[in-house]
């Protein structure tokens, strides 16, 4: 029988012998390393990752990326048509002032290197880093937390809405190397402020890379954020995103997520609903082809009453593709008035193409309204005959389907402009079209 290696953490740990973070302090680091050390890495066998396979990984002998041409000029990257941001740019886990553009009408918000806010306003940075402890979610949150050396710190004051969207971009850049690459973000918005920002991660070189993100987001009282994430590094790219969210009272957060191509992608999204009346809506698509495989986890905590919470998420799975949801929402006790829904439906266009679909909910409160509901199937054969009836041939049939299958996730998106590229680059992909020169100056790698 062939024995297949097992991706071990000691062989990422070696990449950084000797190195340090640039952003968490001593106890961060400490803590980081001793959950590392305490824990094994995620297997087949644990119960949080049991459908996704990262022996994939072994294929690959990651290295540190190199640091030259930090400054380089990326001209036309992912340009969203109609929409003039506040823009900034991360290379290979370090922060690109060339890349970026902040002209910032209020001196009281920043937007910049996670590095620099550490140095500048240290006061704000020590209240809210680390605070969710995200370390301790997995052992790739934990070498984030002791090794990462930049990444992106959005802070609102009080008051404050943010009329243009704030637009984040990741860029990878193997440079003929497979890197591996570390980003951590920190956003605060604060009493009564209101954001768009729209996060892209991209590649623009050829090379596979595996990219570890972890980022804290937190919501002050009564504020509003609208979070779109859009994943498309390239085919040959491995993803792991470990996002936590805090609420409080009557804060209002709505995340949109389209994973467009990877290898392997993995999405970890924790919410806390700390305060009363919050609302959260957690929305996202993925389009997987070949051998690739999305996974998502999504836990909800409803730990206040009177909150709301909403989970629609779908997938169209094409060749030897496979995906796994899991949502679990968990109601405290005392957490009255809670209204829970969880929904996940998915397409699968192949015999060979599989989904994993696992919505939970955990109660202990007993006035509470939660539902969860998970659909695989394939497309209606009365449906696609009945468009057929009407003239239309079977692959405009087919793709109308799809479009409208898709098209109730993305019209959860209120940033127009992006929404407007979405429905593009879908009705682009289910056509079979190529879409050349719109995630980097050169032809993207999924492309």
């Amino acid at each position: 029988m062939t024995q297949h290696k097992v991706l071990s953490k000691q062989d990422l740990l070696s990449l950084f012998e000797g190195k340090k973070s640039f952003i968490s302090d001593i106890d961060s680091h400490k803590k980081a390393l001793d959950y590392i050390n305490a824990n094994e890495f995620p297997t087949n066998k644990t119960e949080a990752w049991k459908n996704s396979n990262l022996n994939q990984l072994t294929k690959h002998k990651f290295c540190l990326p190199e640091n030259k041409n930090e400054n380089e000029v990326l001209e036309d990257t992912f340009a969203v048509f109609n929409m003039q941001p506040y823009k900034i740019s991360i290379i290979n886990g370090k922060y690109s002032p060339e890349n970026s553009d902040l002209k910032l009408e209020n001196s009281k918000i920043f937007i910049g290197s996670l590095k620099e806010a550490k140095e500048k306003h240290s006061d704000l940075f020590n209240k809210y880093y680390n605070k969710t402890e995200s370390y301790k979610d997995n052992v790739f949150a934990s070498l984030n937390t002791a090794f990462a050396e930049d990444g992106v710190f959005i802070y609102l004051p009080d008051n404050i809405v943010l009329e243009k969207p704030i637009h984040v971009l990741f860029f990878s850049n193997g440079r003929e190397q497979k890197a591996f690459i570390q980003n951590r973000n920190l956003v605060v918005i604060g009493n009564n402020s209101f954001a768009d920002i729209l996060i892209s991660y991209h590649s623009v070189s050829f090379d596979s890379v595996l990219t570890n993100v972890v980022s804290e987001v937190f919501l002050e009282e009564n504020s509003n954020l609208n979070l779109n994430v859009f994943q498309g590094e390239g085919e040959g790219t491995f993803h792991i995103n470990n996002t936590h969210f805090i609420q409080q009272k009557g804060s209002n957060l709505t995340t949109n997520s389209a994973i467009m191509c990877g290898e392997f992608v993995r999405n970890d999204l924790i919410v806390d609903l700390l305060g009363e009346y919050c609302n959260t809506s957690l929305n996202g698509f993925y389009l997987s082809e070949k051998e690739q495989h999305f996974d998502n986890y999504i836990k909800v905590n409803h730990l206040s009453a009177n909150c709301n919470s909403n989970q629609l998420y779908k997938g169209i799975l094409d060749n030897k593709s496979s995906a796994s949801f899991f949502g679990k929402v968990f109601v405290a006790r005392d957490s009255q008035k809670t209204d829970a829904n969880q929904s996940n439906k998915n397409i699968l266009l192949t015999d060979n193409a599989k989904v994993f679909s696992k919505p939970q909910l955990e109660i202990y409160a007993d006035d509470v309204s939660c539902s969860h509901g998970s659909t695989t199937g394939q497309l209606d054969k009365e449906a696609l005959f009945y468009l057929r009836s009407r003239g239309i041939s079977e692959r405009n049939a087919k793709t109308l389907m799809l479009y409208a299958f898709i098209s109730d996730v993305i019209n959860q998106i209120n940033l127009t402009p992006y929404k407007e590229l979405l429905y593009f680059l879908l009705n682009k992909r289910l056509k079979g079209d190529k879409i050349e020169g719109l995630c980097s100056i050169k032809i993207c790698p999924s492309c």
